[in-house]
């Protein structure tokens, strides 16, 4: 039974010890409690001391306490080892702070081409495309460049779609994680590939003449910014100039 425990107890140190070696150094004050608290352990176990009461039986109590067959350090040890594993938790919690301290900041966004905005964001309102003959919505903002046809990723992120047809011309599609990304529509080349990790001011494609649903519009950029699935204003994040 003592040495049952004792192997227990030998197992849960040695565990401690190895998820303990690729932490911060602040735990080392726990280590020692734990190497002060094994010592104890051994020494409790190869001595035997007798205080005058011979030996007892298995079932029989000194003092009318602790029994033999009892592990009086057990517990503690189990404290101990408890502690440890609530401050691994809250470590880990705070590791999950940080993370969510990088989340993606729609404020930091930047304009992807600088130029006049000839149609804004109408996710209310109906508007009219005279090249298919349809009302729809506009989902986004459309740009009319200024002096570049250069088009940049707003933000940091993973491209995850490029897309051709003769709806949206060619198309990029950026996540950025924290489920925001971005749609650049009407473009007649793209300078990504689906897979493609893009930074903040990227070069990512090129505007011209395409044959799109917008094609009426001349050359501009159709511009989406999409969170949690639904598309909302990018004026409320970025200043065109």
């Amino acid at each position: 039974m003592k040495n049952n425990r004792f192997t227990k107890a030998k197992s849960k140190i040695k565990n401690f010890f190895i998820r303990l070696k690729n932490k911060d150094t602040s735990f080392l004050i726990i280590a020692l409690c734990i190497m002060l608290l094994a010592t104890a352990v051994v020494w409790r176990y190869t001595t035997k001391p007798d205080n005058g009461q011979g030996n007892l039986a298995e079932n029989e109590t000194p003092d009318g306490d602790i029994q033999v067959h009892e592990d009086p350090y057990e517990e503690y040890v189990q404290d101990i080892i408890d502690d440890f594993q609530n401050a691994e938790n809250d470590d880990e919690d705070e590791d999950d702070d940080e993370v969510k301290s990088e989340q993606t900041d729609l404020k930091s966004m930047a304009a992807p081409l600088a130029g006049e905005v000839i149609r804004e964001f109408t996710i209310d309102d109906l508007v009219y495309y005279e090249a298919i003959g349809e009302w729809r919505v506009h989902k986004g903002i459309d740009i009319k460049p200024k002096d570049t046809l250069l088009i940049e990723s707003a933000l940091a992120g993973k491209v995850e779609v490029v897309n051709n047809s003769e709806i949206t011309a060619t198309e990029i599609i950026i996540d950025h994680g924290s489920n925001v990304k971005t749609l650049y529509s009407n473009l007649v080349s793209a300078n990504v590939k689906a897979g493609d990790t893009v930074e903040k001011g990227q070069v990512i494609g090129n505007l011209g003449k395409t044959v799109s649903i917008e094609a009426s519009d001349g050359a501009h950029l159709h511009f989406e910014v999409i969170v949690d699935g639904k598309q909302i204003n990018p004026l409320d994040y970025i200043t065109i100039e």
